[in-house]
């Protein structure tokens, strides 16, 4: 088994999207936004988690009743973390100017 051990200092990105580490499990993308900013409606085949490490972030999805989430809508500011099944279509908006990181998983069967 290979050692997939990395460190990597999130201090040093800079670029407005930059594959952090990935492997056959999992993908982590660090994203720059400024207001308005985002992504546009998109989906996985896997879970992910969304974590804002400055700024807001506005999360929407499309679906019905989801739980926590008045009119399926998450507003998201820093040291907050969203998990959720990302085979929901979803988008995310910068509130403020942000430095996001997002978890992917590996696609479900």
């Amino acid at each position: 088994m290979q050692n997939q051990t990395q460190v990597v200092n999130l201090n040093f990105l800079n670029d407005r999207k930059e594959i952090v580490t990935s492997n056959e499990k999992y993908k982590c993308v660090y994203f720059n936004f400024e207001v308005g900013d985002g992504l546009a409606k998109h989906r996985h085949e896997g879970y992910a988690t969304v974590l804002v490490l400055k700024g807001a972030v506005k999360m929407t999805f499309e679906t019905e009743n989801l739980p926590l989430a008045p009119e399926n809508i998450f507003e998201l500011s820093e040291n907050m973390m969203l998990s959720f099944d990302a085979r929901v279509v979803h988008d995310l908006v910068a509130q403020a100017p942000s430095q996001v990181l997002v978890t992917i998983s590996e696609r479900l069967s």
